[in-house]
């Protein structure tokens, strides 16, 4: 993780969370307002470390939601997992998935320094494993609610 301001966007980001200022357009509002939250934090005597922070965290969290949107598609393809060499393909293929995302040089260097590309790449995994879970759902009563939250 960049330990003060790095390049581009980064220190307009960093300046504009902790003052709650509107940086170029189209601003992203919810990145402020979590990096507020974050620049708050008794961490780090640097606010950009504190506002950094946010970058890995929430990428780690999409890596984890692509793991399991992972697990969904391959248990879908496959139907069930009846045995241990399943599970390997399974689990194992899944983590091999998200790691490789994890590690692509996009990913990585969006993922280490205050931009909101991390953020975007979580909210879109959100969307895509609650699509699947609704696509597993979508003959129970009340499935209507993923479909609003999939609109939202």
């Amino acid at each position: 993780m960049a330990p003060t301001v790095s390049f581009w966007d980064c220190g307009e980001f960093i300046a504009t969370s902790y003052s709650l200022g509107v940086p170029h357009p189209p601003g992203s509002p919810l990145f402020l307002i979590i990096g507020r939250l974050f620049s708050m934090l008794p961490l780090s005597s640097d606010i950009a470390f504190r506002v950094n922070l946010i970058s890995p965290i929430i990428s780690a969290c999409a890596n984890m939601l692509l793991y399991l949107i992972i697990v969904k598609v391959i248990v879908h393809w496959r139907k069930s997992i009846r045995n241990i060499d399943d599970a390997i393909v399974v689990f194992g293929g899944a983590l091999v998935g998200a790691l490789t995302f994890a590690f692509t040089d996009s990913h990585w260097f969006n993922s280490v320094e205050a931009e909101v590309y991390a953020m975007s790449t979580f909210f879109t995994a959100i969307v895509v494993w609650l699509i699947l879970h609704w696509s597993e759902r979508a003959e129970e009563k009340g499935n209507e609610r993923y479909i609003l939250i999939i609109a939202y």
